[in-house]
């Protein structure tokens, strides 16, 4: 069964300049607990998608369409998340699925003490009272590894270092073991020695509570660690969809491939780095036929002139490319 069943999904942002689509005819789909990767650049789409799954973009100026847009709760009850009011998203939110943001320092309350914020979880949604949701706050706190938790309740966000902010982000997001969790590069602002933490912590909540994941990332080292399956995103496009094994050992779209090949392996000695040519394009201005070809070294005159399809190569490889694998791998050794 899949927790999050997406088809077809559309963000336009309509600006002074003109309209922006930041999402263009993205399927998406996660099984029940199964760990989903949606991995690109900055600007290629991912954290817009993630904001629309959880229906956290305010129209005008974002327009969201789909043609399916399916999430099943605990209970088996499907929802679609684009009927929804607010008030319907708010029960949603928190009980059955849950975001852990990119930066912990503008989520979090600056007025408002870490307990208080960990309280109206549960005064909310379990309608506590604030004694008994105090106690419970405490021991989520001490599940996400946080010394002190007496202390530490009482402190405001900006008294936290950036790791523990993450870790209350965390505890916030996972306290009523929602369905789905929604990371959106949650180790973007943390040195590597947190990161691994905070992945660690990510990935033993989801596995003890059973809850099913979508993580945001540019970082191939976090989606090997994180993912069993992954989407590739490039220009609010899906480019490539596989198993994580199947993505890093044999990628079938250059794009992949590049991002790839950009990470040199540990025990890899290079003379110098590979990079990417040029910038990802400006969403108001994306080339003509593949949105790749301007940065593709093998890019024909049909790329360059008609947007691929999708194309199903089987067992669930996905890849919009107009070159098969074989001719990709060839032309590459």
């Amino acid at each position: 069964m899949n927790v999050l069943d997406i088809k077809n999904l559309k963000v336009i942002f309509r600006t002074e300049e003109g309209f922006v689509r930041a999402v263009e005819g993205v399927d998406l789909h996660i099984g029940e607990g199964e760990r989903v990767a949606i991995v690109g650049e900055s600007g290629c789409g991912k954290s817009v998608t993630s904001l629309a799954c959880m229906n956290l973009l305010t129209t005008p100026p974002a327009y969201v369409t789909a043609d399916s847009f399916v999430f099943t709760d605990h209970d088996g009850h499907k929802h679609n998340i684009l009927e929804k009011t607010e008030n319907e998203m708010l029960a949603l939110r928190a009980e059955e699925m849950a975001m852990i943001f990119q930066d912990p320092s503008t989520f979090l309350n600056p007025v408002m003490t870490i307990g208080e914020q960990l309280d109206e979880v549960f005064i909310y949604h379990m309608n506590m009272k604030p004694k008994d949701a105090r106690e419970c706050s405490l021991a989520m706190m001490r599940k996400v590894g946080i010394p002190d938790p007496e202390m530490r309740a009482s402190q405001y966000p900006h008294e936290l270092s950036g790791g523990l902010k993450q870790r209350i982000l965390i505890a916030m997001a996972t306290s009523l073991s929602p369905r789905l969790l929604i990371a959106d590069e949650p180790t973007t602002a943390l040195d590597v020695t947190i990161q691994a933490q905070i992945l660690r912590l990510i990935s033993e909540r989801c596995a003890k509570e059973k809850m099913s994941l979508l993580m945001i990332t540019h970082d191939l080292g976090v989606v090997r660690e994180m993912a069993d399956r992954v989407y590739v995103m490039y220009c609010g496009k899906i480019v490539e969809e596989g198993s994580i094994e199947e993505i890093l050992k044999r990628p079938q779209h250059p794009y992949t491939k590049a991002l790839i090949d950009t990470v040199p392996g540990m025990d890899e000695e290079v003379d110098r780095f590979v990079q990417i040519p040029h910038n990802v394009p400006h969403p108001m201005h994306k080339p003509q036929g593949c949105y790749f070809s301007n940065r593709c070294a093998y890019c024909t005159d049909l790329c360059r002139t008609k947007q691929p399809p999708l194309f199903d190569r089987g067992d669930g490889r996905k890849i919009r490319c107009y070159y098969t694998p074989e001719e990709l791998w060839l032309k590459s050794y």
